[in-house]
């Protein structure tokens, strides 16, 4: 029993001595975009497009292939000696050396290595709009946190208060200055604030459960984060006209700049299409030679004809130039053709699509912003007024002339201003953090 004791102790002062790391916005952020799953798969994409693109380069360059044969055969052949079939067995074989090099094919090799390239670089975009989604994913998440924090805050104030008003009236009923009722109503409240507390602490126990889930953690337990300091909406500039941060969003945004790569490369696709129906040219050769325990020594039949030369015997290079004109097939190339012009008007439509998407977007997120900064300043007319009722009511309270039911109306009235003050606030900073994101600013709290 006494070494469990021990035991405990030391872990709890090891807990005290050393506690859990606080994670901040941009450390949640790097850790995701090292650990999360889809940003790897997107990682992988990119390599994958990155090889291809480096083989349609490799392409420019002429093979070299090798190959070599020994064979054993058993059965009739050919005696050239009495010019008769014999059932005989014997070992033969033969190897060369063979190369050829694509001179010209309508330009669909130098086209296929620019199509790759954007295919390439498109890869690397799309990377970069999964890790924007997913630092706008946290950004969301870390502000629940926040958001959540502070109504723990404000529920635990409220509690504070009514548990002094509670002892309070208390020692007012012992001393026969206020009704029974009255006493068992303030702290009927008092136990509905422990239970509202009870909510907003479990609500903010989900909102850490969200974090965590999104960075793929193994345990919410131990798992804090940084509070901001300094985190004022009176600090953030208001925010810029829609065209202005659309202009920086065309420029910086990685969703824009794949969808005008998608488009080139679809264009570079209709290059190679075309090509198709130009002529081919290529040149191409080989070095080659055999052997064959049958094979005879034409100076000296009688004597024992040795592979290394019958191999130098039989030895002969190849060189040619070959020329493949398309005349007819099936009309399979001018499909491709068609098929690749809808490919470009397509993305050409993907690409307005693209724009017109957000354009829309920054519209939504500008007047989300302006509507969260005009709600926000109502909320600090809203809690300058409660809070003046509620100091005004305390004081009637004190002396007698103001009941605890109507009292908890104005303390109510005055927290729920508190909270819509808080929602409001972290609204608009994260509507004008959006906005930022959308100028190509990192989120940064």
């Amino acid at each position: 029993m006494k070494k469990a004791i021990f035991l405990f102790l030391a872990i709890t002062l090891f807990v005290n001595a050393y506690p859990q790391k606080k994670w901040s916005l941009e450390e949640c952020i790097n850790y995701a975009y090292e650990n999360n799953l889809q940003i790897k798969r997107q990682a992988l994409n990119v390599d994958y497009n990155k090889n291809n693109f480096n083989q349609s380069k490799f392409n420019t360059l002429p093979n070299l292939n090798g190959q070599w044969n020994h064979t054993f055969s058993s059965g009739k052949t050919i005696d050239y000696n009495r010019f008769e079939y014999v059932n005989q067995s014997y070992w033969s074989g033969n190897m060369g050396l063979g190369s050829d090099i694509t001179v010209f094919s309508g330009l669909s090799i130098l086209n296929d290595i620019k199509q790759k390239k954007y295919k390439f670089l498109q890869a690397q975009s799309d990377l970069e709009k999964t890790k924007n989604d997913m630092a706008l994913t946290l950004t969301v998440a870390y502000l629940n946190i926040l958001f959540a924090k502070e109504r723990v805050e404000v529920a635990k104030n409220k509690l504070e208060v009514t548990s002094l008003q509670t002892e309070r009236t208390k020692k007012l009923m012992e001393v026969g200055n206020v009704a029974q009722g009255e006493y068992f109503a303030i702290k009927a409240q008092e136990s509905n604030d422990k239970l509202a507390l009870i909510n907003e602490m479990n609500n903010l126990d989900i909102t850490y459960l969200d974090l965590t889930q999104i960075l793929d953690l193994d345990s919410v337990g131990g798992f804090d984060i940084v509070i901001p300091e300094h985190l004022e909406v009176e600090l953030i500039p208001p925010p810029q006209s829609v065209d202005d941060i659309y202009s920086k969003a065309l420029e910086h945004l990685p969703q824009i700049r794949s969808a005008e790569l998608e488009l080139k490369s679809t264009e570079k696709d209709l290059s190679k299409a075309w090509g198709q129906l130009s002529p081919s040219i290529g040149i191409s050769g080989s070095l080659y030679s055999r052997y064959s325990e049958l094979a005879e020594d034409p100076i000296n039949p009688t004597a024992d004809y040795a592979y290394s030369v019958q191999l130098k015997d039989f030895f002969y290079k190849q060189a040619g130039v070959g020329v493949s004109v398309p005349i007819f097939n099936r009309l399979q190339v001018k499909t491709g053709i068609s098929n690749a012009k809808l490919n470009v008007m397509n993305s050409k439509l993907m690409l307005d699509q693209t724009k017109l998407d957000l354009y829309k977007e920054i519209q939504q997120a500008h007047a989300d912003a302006l509507a969260a900064m005009e709600e926000y300043n109502s909320s600090i007319e809203a809690v300058k007024s409660n809070q003046e009722a509620f100091k005004y009511a305390q004081q009637k309270l004190d002396v007698g002339l103001m009941n605890s039911v109507d009292f908890n109306v104005t303390k109510n009235n005055m927290i729920t201003a508190q909270s819509a003050l808080i929602q409001s606030k972290y609204k608009y900073i994260f509507r004008l953090k959006i906005l930022d994101f959308y100028m190509g600013n990192a989120i940064v709290l």
